[in-house]
This record gives C-alpha cells, structure tokens and sequence, in this order.
C-alpha cells in the first residue's frame, strides 16, 4: 500500500504590504488635496477682476419685466412659426396594387388645414429605392390612385412614405413629415 500521506507544510498568506498601505495613505491624500481645492475655489472668495466693494452691476439694467402685452404678442408670433411648419399628413398606409404595373389606391391628401403644396416620395426600407414620387398636390387637392414608379414583383414591401411641404413660388423643401406604410403587390 502507498502512502498518500504528504507532508503538511504550512504556506505563509502574505499580509498587506507596506506598498499597499503607502498607496492607500497616497490615494487619501489626492483626494483631500481636491477637495480643499474645490472647496477654495468654491468658497466664495472674490475673483481676481471684482470690485473691491461688491458685485458690479449691469448700467443697461433697467426696471421691469415682460408687459402682458409683450408676452401675449410673443406667444402669438410663436404659435404663427408652430402653426407654419406644421405638416399634416393623410393617405393610405396599406395600399394595393394588382401587379406591378398597375394602379394603386395611395389616397393622398394635401389637408385643408395645410399652409404649402405637398409632394410625396414613397421609399422602400429594405433598398431605399423611391418607388413613387408625386408632383406637387396643391393644398385641398388629392391623388386616389397611381402606378408606382418602379415595377414591383408580388409581394408586400415595407416603406416610408415622406411628405414634404414646397415652397410654392420656388418649389424649395420647407420641411418634411413620414409614415411608414406597406405596399402590397397581388401578381
């Protein structure tokens, strides 16, 4: 029989270094270092460019604050800027199509509530690929159906339907509003 006996030997476990200790006492002392800095540059002592009899103050400053008047015709000029860039967006966000060369029904409506002429790009997620773009649709007006611009297989195709206002003397972009839609091709 062996004997499995080993000898015991006693392993010393080390006990914190004066490294260790010397670290630790170096970390306190940075950090009460920053706080006395902190503390002194907080502490309400005067700047090198303060008068020596106080805060100085403002010659411009005059009594007063905002007139009721002043509010109100500032909040209506804000609600005007709001009103300006709003965009409301109307058409169906499911439309189909027989196949694909043929008409859909986009129902695309340029709101009464509308301010610009609006255009419309219908874009595909998966390509980026523009399927469709109206021209502009004059504010009241609308398109019920349309063949898309590109020739689609059968299938659904999840898109993005952007709305842009146009500036109507310039045809410039004004802003911009979406909707993501799906596009479904029967044959």
């Amino acid at each position: 029989m062996k004997d499995t006996n080993k000898p015991i030997t006693h392993e010393k476990k080390q006990k914190p270094g004066k490294y260790r200790f010397a670290l630790i006492l170096i970390l306190a002392l940075v950090v009460i270092a920053v706080i006395v800095c902190l503390f002194k540059s907080c502490s309400g002592d005067k700047a090198p460019d303060t008068p020596s009899s106080g805060i100085a103050y403002d010659d411009n400053a005059v009594e007063g604050g905002w007139d009721e008047a002043d509010t109100d015709e500032i909040v209506a000029s804000l609600n005007e800027k709001v009103d300006e860039g709003m965009i409301n967006i109307s058409m169906n966000t499911s439309p189909i199509f027989a196949n694909g060369s043929s008409s859909g029904n986009l129902m695309i409506v340029n709101e009464t509530i509308n301010r610009y002429p609006q255009v419309v790009e219908i874009v595909r997620s998966d390509t980026g690929e523009t399927i469709y773009k109206s021209g502009a649709v004059p504010v009241g007006k609308k398109i019920e159906e349309a063949k898309l611009d590109a020739c689609l297989a059968k299938g659904e195709y999840e898109c993005t339907a952007m709305f842009y206002n146009v500036n109507p003397d310039t045809g410039e972009y004004l802003g911009c509003a979406g909707a993501v839609i799906t596009v479904t091709v029967l044959e």
